[in-house]
C-alpha cells in the first residue's frame, strides 16, 4: 500500500472512529448508540396536542407545534435549547441547557436519563422529577431515505443516497468512474445519478435500492461525509481502483452496524460486488413499482 493510500485509510477511519461508526480496514464497533437527530414525539394520553421536540445535528433542540401536515415546513417553534449527548461515544442521558424554562424543560441546566431505546422510540426520566417519571417518545417520520448500490458495466460504479421530504428527491453519490484508461474516483455527475433515480433496462447496468429508517441513514450517511471530505480536499490518490470497493464495503457495514440488513461477499471488482449485492439481496431490492416517487410526510395527529 502506497504512502497516500496509508494517509487516506487512516483518516477515513478516524472519522468512522469519532462518529463511532464501522468502516473498512477499521477496528468494529459492534453496539449502536442512541440516534436522537430527527423529530420524537411525546407519546402521551393527556396533551390536547401533539408535543414534539426535533432535535438538530447543530446541538439545538426546538420544542415544536403542528401547524399543517408532517412536513418540518409546517411545524412553529416554541422554544430553543440547547443540548449535548453525554458521553458522547455511547450516550446515557441528553444534557440541557434553557435560558428560560417551558413546560418540558426547567430553566437553566436539566437532563434526561435515557432508560431504553430502538432506533424509533425513546424513553427517558427527567432529572427535575422528584418521581421519577418516565416518558416514551417515538420518532415522527418527515423524511424517507433509500441507499443505492450502482454500476454500469464497470465503467462507473458508486453508491448514492436518496432522501425524500415530499417536495422533490435530493440524492448525493460517489463513486468511481472511467476515464480513458483511468479510474476517477469523486462525486458523480448529475447524468448518472439520474440515471439510477429509476431502475434501467440496460443489460449493462446494475442496482440494488433498499429503504433506510432515519436512524440506518444518520449512520451510513456519516460514510458519504467522511469520504466525500477526502475528496474536497483532494488527498484521495488520482488512479485508484481500491477506493470504490473500499466505499462500497463501508456503506454496507454500516448498514449492518446494528445488525444483518444487507448480505455480503467476496469479489474481485467494485462493478461484480455490485451485481453480487443485487442477486443475494434481491428481495431487498425496492423496484419502481413500490417506489414512493410521490410521498407525502404522514400528518401528526392529535
Amino acid at each position: 500500500m502506497d504512502a497516500r493510500r496509508r494517509v487516506t485509510r487512516s483518516i477515513v477511519c478516524a472519522h468512522y472512529a469519532a462518529a463511532a461508526l464501522l468502516g473498512a480496514a477499521c477496528a468494529p464497533v459492534l453496539a449502536c448508540p442512541v440516534e436522537v437527530i430527527g423529530t420524537w414525539r411525546l407519546v402521551s394520553t393527556s396533551e390536547s396536542q401533539p408535543m414534539l421536540v426535533t432535535f438538530g445535528a447543530d446541538g439545538w433542540a426546538n420544542v415544536v407545534t403542528v401547524t399543517g401536515g408532517g412536513r418540518p415546513e409546517d411545524f412553529d417553534t416554541l422554544a430553543q435549547v440547547r443540548y449535548q449527548l453525554v458521553p458522547r461515544r455511547d450516550p446515557q442521558r441528553i444534557e440541557f441547557q434553557t435560558r428560560r424554562g417551558n413546560d418540558l424543560f426547567p430553566a437553566g441546566g436539566s437532563s434526561w436519563q435515557i432508560t431504553s431505546y430502538t432506533d424509533e422510540s425513546l424513553t427517558s426520566r427527567r432529572s427535575d422529577s422528584a418521581a421519577g417519571d418516565q416518558s416514551l417518545w417515538t420518532r415522527v417520520q418527515t423524511h424517507r431515505y433509500f441507499l443505492t448500490f450502482a454500476t454500469r458495466d464497470d465503467a462507473a460504479t458508486f453508491v448514492m443516497w436518496t432522501t425524500l421530504d415530499g417536495q422533490k428527491a435530493a440524492y448525493e453519490a460517489l463513486g468511481a468512474t472511467k476515464q480513458g484508461g483511468a479510474t476517477r474516483f469523486g462525486r458523480m455527475p448529475d447524468e448518472l445519478i439520474q440515471a439510477f433515480a429509476r431502475e434501467s433496462k440496460r443489460a449493462d447496468q446494475t442496482m440494488l435500492r433498499i429503504e433506510l429508517s432515519e436512524a440506518e441513514y444518520l449512520r451510513t450517511h456519516q460514510v458519504f461525509e467522511a469520504w466525500n471530505a477526502l475528496v474536497s480536499r483532494d488527498v484521495l490518490a488520482t488512479d485508484d481502483r481500491d477506493q470504490a470497493a473500499e466505499l462500497l464495503d463501508a456503506a454496507v457495514q454500516s448498514v449492518n452496524r446494528c445488525g444483518v440488513k444487507i448480505r455480503t461477499t467476496q469479489t474481485t471488482s467494485a462493478g461484480e460486488l455490485v451485481r453480487a449485492l443485487r442477486k443475494i439481496n434481491d428481495r431487498r431490492h425496492v423496484p419502481d413499482r413500490v417506489f414512493p416517487f410521490r410521498w407525502k410526510p404522514p400528518a401528526v395527529e392529535s
